[in-house]
């Protein structure tokens, strides 16, 4: 039995198509939202998180808006509920953060959390294409990375007004909301391409500490958000920095076109390989490039089935579940790079308090 907290547009066209395609009969699913006339078929209705945390769970799924996530959360620790997945970002204030960072220094409750994002499941292509390259992985340490470049464009439309606006991610029709601050590219899409990439590093054994800078940002008029606007939301954004001692920079758009852009990244080795990582509608592209030799991969499938199977109990047969030492280092991770992006933000937007 898995329940859901909230049940908007990422339940129903990213969560259940996934848990559907995975074919998890045995699954009973719950749902609640902050609308009770919200419903979704195949969820049983719950009347209140109250009522849904006295039913025996085997998962709990927090995939509100990032700002209830935090209260969601709460309640969920002081439950039996075994297992809490919460959608990214695991927070959205550096209060929340601090307080989760404290909370989760309690190896109990630690065990009981997954910061969720879905990038993570991109790794595994970036792994296959690797270790089948006829002459072996290229990548022996650290120090034979050059540089790294992370990207998330995304496809955006215009206005009435003719302005740039953001596509609903689920239907492409363009979405109507007032993005506000933190709901922007640097804590929103910034944290996708830091997830996938310290997981990948981790993969490899590879140190991933970040250090990073706000180059630029602006909002989605490409406009400069001035010192002390703790409003608007950031429609692009470019940060620079370190990770694992490596050069890094980040560009993220949320108002790319109707095209949009790269959504992967790019790693740069000193002997001059290169090997890159684009998401073309429902497959990952990967290449590498080295001496006028290219090796493609083609990963199809839709990121939500890769890593639900590997994170939800009961999924898939014959699938094991990330265990208890994986899920905190990957939440402590999550946390660390959240904190960070929050950090920054802050530092831009009201460097005086």
């Amino acid at each position: 039995m898995l329940g859901f907290v909230g049940l908007g547009s990422v339940v129903e066209s990213a969560w259940l198509p996934a848990l559907s395609r995975l074919a998890a009969p045995r699954l009973r699913l719950l749902g609640v939202d902050s609308d009770p006339a919200r419903t979704l078929p195949g969820v049983e209705p719950v009347s209140s998180l109250a009522a849904m945390l006295s039913q025996p769970l085997q998962g709990l799924l927090v995939t509100t808006n990032s700002a209830a996530h935090w209260s969601v959360l709460q309640q969920a620790l002081d439950s039996e509920v075994a297992q809490i997945i919460v959608e990214k970002p695991v927070v959205a204030t550096l209060a929340e953060a601090a307080a989760l960072a404290q909370q989760l220094a309690d190896p109990a409750l630690a065990g009981r959390v997954l910061a969720l994002d879905h990038w993570t499941a991109r790794v595994e292509g970036l792994q296959t294409l690797l270790g089948g390259l006829p002459g072996g992985s290229p990548l022996h340490g650290i120090h034979d990375i050059l540089r790294i470049d992370g990207y998330v464009r995304e496809r955006s439309g215009c206005n009435e007004q003719g302005e740039p606006c953001a596509l609903n991610f689920a239907t492409g029709e363009p979405d109507r909301r007032q993005l506000r601050h933190p709901d922007g590219v640097v804590l929103d899409t910034g944290t996708h391409v830091l997830a996938m990439l310290r997981e990948w590093m981790v993969a490899n054994g590879l140190p991933c500490g970040l250090s990073l800078h706000l180059r630029a940002m602006t909002d989605r008029l490409g406009q400069t958000i001035p010192v002390g606007d703790v409003a608007t939301a950031e429609g692009r954004a470019e940060l620079a920095g370190t990770i694992g001692g490596v050069p890094l920079t980040l560009h993220l758009d949320k108002y790319a076109g109707p095209d949009g852009g790269r959504k992967g990244l790019v790693v740069t080795g000193h002997s001059g390989w290169q090997l890159s990582l684009d998401r073309k509608g429902n497959s990952d592209l990967l290449l590498f490039e080295h001496q006028g030799q290219r090796h493609e991969l083609q990963r199809p499938g839709a990121l939500y089935d890769y890593c639900l199977a590997a994170c939800l109990p009961d999924c898939q047969p014959g699938i094991e579940t990330l265990g208890r030492a994986v899920r905190q280092a990957m939440t402590r991770r999550r946390l660390e790079e959240v904190t960070l992006l929050l950090e920054l933000q802050q530092a831009w937007r009201n460097p005086i308090s």
